[in-house]
């Protein structure tokens, strides 16, 4: 049974991420597009050493994987969750591959490592102690994010939502991270510079004039939304059944996810209306923690399998169709 297996707690589990990821995006292979568009440096970077379709492809299958480990990784290391779990194993890569483009690469998908690193890091602080050290190097950790994708640097008000619930106010540990990812953009202008590559504009690389892969509607897809929007609706409720029934520190990180949440949907819709859409990868992570909370205890074993089923050959659908 899909979520009952995903369900377990075994390391054993995570190996069949790229399995899973492997069977969903097997056909970007052969259908990936072309995509030509401003980029940040490190993505422009990432993308120099890519020169082949099939590199890039190879490149997306690794970062879906990754990053689908990460997020249950973070999960059950703060114990987000009632219990540890993998199910963000098979829900990632199902809801990505159901709502992304032809090819799975791109610089937001890129940076989103570094997204789930920083907010490890930064929500790894208690309400005492010092807790400067994991905002600076969360900070860092956006700067090279928003190095990949510059809308990640939004994500700094997630760190300071954080910090606000989690202890009381300080001012250093505001300032720190904000000046981690000036930091960042500091020294990466001036490799810049030193390179030749100057003048750099990064809002460029958010302004819509690129064919980027976007969130697209229609037909098969349109039924993978409904039931995901059906599920999230679910998700919520049996997110805040959770919220009731944690300790203090669990409700605070829990407050602290839903900051992410909203950050992400704030970008979102910020992305819509420049450009039209977004990146798949934006509303696929928090829409995978929503429908982990309702699969992990769920009312009747039979209805998740049938949602966990629903969602997996849709998505298939939606690749090989």
């Amino acid at each position: 049974m899909l979520a009952a297996f995903f369900r377990s707690n075994q390391p054993a589990v995570l190996l069949a991420a790229p399995v899973v990821t492997a069977l969903l995006f097997a056909p970007a292979f052969w259908q990936a597009p072309t995509v030509s568009q401003p980029v940040m440096p490190l993505a422009a970077l990432v993308g120099s050493w890519l020169t082949a379709p099939w590199s890039r492809t190879l490149a997306g299958l690794v970062l879906v994987a990754l990053v689908a480990i990460q997020l249950a990784a973070l999960l059950n290391a703060l114990e987000l969750l009632d219990r540890r779990n993998h199910l963000a194993v098979v829900l990632l890569p199902v809801i990505l591959a159901g709502l992304g483009g032809l090819g799975c690469f791109d610089p937001a998908l890129l940076g989103m490592p570094f997204v789930l690193m920083a907010m490890r890091r930064g929500w790894a602080i208690t309400n005492t102690g010092t807790a400067l050290s994991p905002l600076f190097d969360a900070g860092l950790l956006l700067g090279l994010a928003a190095l990949c994708y510059l809308p990640y640097a939004f994500l700094l008000a997630v760190l300071w939502a954080s910090a606000s619930v989690i202890r009381p106010f300080a001012w250093r540990e505001y300032a720190l991270p904000v000046l981690a990812m000036v930091l960042v953009f500091y020294f990466a202008w001036g490799v810049l510079r030193l390179a030749g590559e100057l003048p750099w504009r990064p809002l460029l690389t958010v302004m819509p004039d690129d064919p980027h892969p976007f969130v697209a509607v229609g037909g098969i897809r349109l039924a993978f939304i409904a039931l995901l929007a059906l599920l999230l609706l679910l998700g919520f409720a049996a997110f805040f059944r959770s919220y009731a029934q944690s300790v203090m520190r669990g409700k605070n990180l829990r407050s602290a996810l839903m900051a992410l949440a909203l950050a992400l949907a704030v970008v979102m819709a910020l992305l819509a209306l420049l450009k039209g859409g977004f990146p798949a990868v934006l509303p696929a992570v928090p829409a995978a923690v929503l429908v982990s909370y309702l699969l992990l205890n769920p009312r009747r074993a039979w209805l998740g399998e049938a949602a966990a089923w629903s969602l997996a050959v849709l998505a298939l659908w939606i690749r090989w169709g």
